[in-house]
C-alpha cells in the first residue's frame, strides 16, 4: 500500500534525525571527524567556497558490528 509505505518511509526517517540522534560539527583548523558508514547518514552543510576541503577514505575489511 502507497500510502503505509509513506508512513513508514517517515518514521524511517523522523528516527536517525531528530536533535537527540544528530551530531553537528563546527569546524575549527586541525580537526577531524570520522564515522562509520555502515551506521550514519552523513551531509556536508554550507561552507565557504575559499575555505579548504580535505576528504581521506579508509575503508576496513570485515563485518563487525556496531556497538
Amino acid at each position: 500500500d502507497v500510502d503505509e509505505g509513506r508512513a513508514l518511509r517517515g518514521d524511517l526517517w523522523e528516527t536517525p534525525t531528530c536533535p537527540d540522534n544528530v551530531y553537528s560539527h563546527t569546524w575549527s583548523v586541525g580537526d577531524t571527524v570520522i564515522w562509520d558508514n555502515r551506521g550514519v547518514m552523513h551531509r556536508a552543510g554550507q561552507y565557504a567556497d575559499d575555505s579548504g576541503r580535505l576528504m581521506l577514505r579508509t575503508t576496513v575489511l570485515g563485518d563487525e558490528p556496531i556497538e
